[in-house]
């Protein structure tokens, strides 16, 4: 129950950053959401490298916060950047390859951060190694999408 209850912060504020990452996509292009989203779950990934089993359950539900708004910043405007790159006709395919390789992600994070919590000499170890890799993978992919163009388009349309 206290786990479940700890994700309801993060994810009822889920939704409406969703909504204010397209609409800060539309005003400032893809690149301005996601780099910021993708430092804002940097930092609540980072934060959360002080918790430990002394901290109080709201106290973790507060710091999971901006782990999930991360992501609902950076999700939205990525599927808008990678819709508005390709002809309307490979939409579909294009969106069946984006959630592919999210899933393929995620089940590969699964098991690298299942093997690091077995692997450490503590539950606490094994997590704490967890947010610093997972950190570690934002901040890189914070560096790559700002390497991408300004508005979103490949450079022969923009």
């Amino acid at each position: 129950l206290h786990a479940g209850l700890m994700f309801i912060p993060m994810m009822a504020l889920v939704a409406v950053v969703n909504l204010a990452s397209a609409k800060l996509a539309a005003l400032f292009g893809p690149r301005v959401p996601m780099v910021a989203g993708q430092l804002v779950g940097t930092a609540g990934l980072l934060a959360l490298l002080g918790v430990d089993a002394h901290t109080h359950v709201w106290a973790v539900a507060a710091l999971m916060v901006p782990v999930g708004l991360g992501g609902a910043l950076t999700v939205p405007a990525l599927t808008a950047m990678l819709l508005d790159a390709v002809p309307a006709d490979r939409a579909g395919t294009a969106s069946a390859v984006l959630n592919t390789g999210r899933q393929i992600g995620g089940a590969i994070a699964v098991a690298v951060f299942g093997a690091l919590l077995a692997g450490a000499n503590t539950f606490l170890a094994g997590m704490r190694w967890s947010m610093l890799l997972a950190a570690a993978g934002l901040v890189l992919t914070a560096g790559a999408t700002l390497t991408l163009p300004r508005d979103g388009r490949r450079d022969e349309e923009a």
